[in-house]
Parts: C-alpha cells; sequence; structure tokens
C-alpha cells in the first residue's frame, strides 16, 4: 500500500474537506470554550496552526480576534484564503509545515492553537518535540496553547476501524484506518457523482499514535507551564480510559507585558 504524505494527503482533500464537516455545528460546539480560555489569557492575537481550510482562525476573527493561519498543505491554504475572503475578514494564512513556523510566521501570538488531530501526522517524538518548541516559541511570555488530538491512550484499546460517512448529494468522504505495530494508517475514500456516475479515490497516510504522557513530556520539555487536560473542545472533563478526544492546554512562562 502506498500512503501519502501530510502534505500531498491534505491537498488531495481539500476540495471535499468542507463537506465531511459540519461546521456550523463544530463551531458552536467549540468557540465558547475556545473564547473562554482566550479571555481568561487576555488574548487578543491568535496563531493556527494545522489551520486546514481556516474555519476556526476566519471565526476567532469574525469575533475580533486578530488570527493567522499556518497549514502544510498549499490547496487548504488555498480554500482558506478564497473562505476568509468571502467571509469579509483579512486572516493571513501561510504554507508552513511545524519546522518552518519560525520563518513563515515570525510575529509573537498571544495564543497559539493546533486542532483537528493534526499532531499525530508527526511520525517520531523528535518531530512531536521539534514542532511543540517551535509553537512555544511563537508564543509570547505568558500565552497560552491549545492542543486538540484523538485520546490515542483510549483509542488504542478499542481500535476502530470505520468512521461515519459525511458529504452531499454528489460528494461523500468515507474515513477508515487500520492499526499497525507502530502506525496508524488513516484512509479516506472519497466518492463524487458526475452525470450520475460515481467515482472513488482512496488516499492513504500515516499517523503515529500520540499518548497523553508524550504530549505533556513535549510540553514540559518546551518550556511550557500548568497543563491541564480536557476530554473535548467543550472543556470537558478529561478521561484517560473513556474520553474520545484529548484536549490539552498549557502557558509559556513568564508575565503578558
Amino acid at each position: 500500500m502506498n500512503t501519502l504524505t501530510s502534505s500531498e494527503f491534505y491537498d488531495r482533500l481539500a476540495d471535499l474537506f468542507d463537506v465531511m464537516t459540519d461546521w456550523q455545528s463544530r463551531l458552536a460546539f467549540e468557540l465558547p470554550f475556545l473564547q473562554q480560555t482566550l479571555n481568561g489569557h487576555a488574548a487578543h492575537s491568535v496563531l493556527d496552526v494545522a489551520c486546514g481550510t481556516g474555519w476556526h482562525a476566519i471565526a476567532l476573527a469574525q469575533a475580533g480576534w486578530r488570527a493567522s493561519g499556518a497549514d502544510i498543505s498549499p490547496a487548504m491554504i488555498a480554500r482558506a484564503r478564497e473562505q476568509a475572503a468571502q467571509a469579509g475578514v483579512s486572516v493571513p494564512f501561510v504554507v508552513s509545515d511545524f519546522e518552518r513556523l519560525e520563518q513563515e510566521t515570525p510575529e509573537m501570538f498571544d495564543a497559539v492553537l493546533c486542532l483537528g488531530n493534526s499532531l499525530p501526522h508527526l511520525l517520531s517524538l523528535a518531530a512531536l518535540q521539534q514542532a511543540v518548541q517551535q509553537m512555544r516559541q511563537r508564543l509570547r511570555p505568558g500565552g497560552v496553547l491549545i492542543v486538540h488530538n484523538l485520546n490515542y491512550d483510549q483509542r488504542l484499546k478499542t481500535q476502530p476501524r470505520f468512521f461515519a460517512a459525511n458529504g452531499s448529494a454528489d460528494n461523500l468522504v468515507w474515513r477508515f484506518a487500520d492499526y499497525g505495530a507502530e502506525f496508524i494508517t488513516f484512509h479516506t475514500a472519497l466518492f463524487e457523482r458526475r452525470d450520475d456516475a460515481w467515482t472513488v479515490r482512496v488516499n492513504s497516510t500515516l499517523q503515529r499514535p500520540l499518548l497523553a504522557v508524550e504530549l505533556d513530556e513535549a510540553a514540559s520539555l518546551a518550556g511550557f507551564v500548568n497543563l491541564r487536560h480536557f476530554g473535548a473542545l467543550d472543556g470537558s472533563p478529561f478521561d484517560l480510559e473513556r474520553s474520545g478526544d484529548l484536549v490539552l492546554v498549557a502557558e509559556a512562562p513568564g508575565e503578558r507585558p
């Protein structure tokens, strides 16, 4: 089986990425906790890392934050720019992987977000630690980091293979996974109907299961303090055995100027 890099995988998914997500419902669920956390840290500027098609950054810009976004996929960033323009907000979006954040987004921010299970695309602990360090370097003293991933401590025990399909009358995205000894192979089957005929493309990429202790260690090594866990982006309590998601909120040391 041939697997794609993260950039290739999300470039191919970009046209249907918003089809597989009910953004109105998702933002209604997630924004109250995100905004509460940002307000609690007096954050005015936000960098959304691995921003996808940009909807979190766009929604925060609409709510008054100075938001920016970065993503490894040029196709995702192109869609994010189009959608920001359509929404009537000014959000700088740049193409960048985790390693080049300092070069591509040299500005310092009050908050950094990394949402939507992005860090498991990093296939080694060294790459994870470098990414978290890069996010730390984009934060002003006293700034806040919010990371959202699946809870792999729970997922590796249950190993769900098939996930709900999402789509519209002419487009459908079905997600499924294969579990290996070290990596998970994550697949998307992209169904498209043209002239009453359906075609399907299956794209695959590798993910490394990210355990809570590994994320905490990477954050601590990068200098983050006051680490807190939540079970979802609604701020619910985290249960290592039961929560579907893991949300980490951590602070850069120092006081805001």
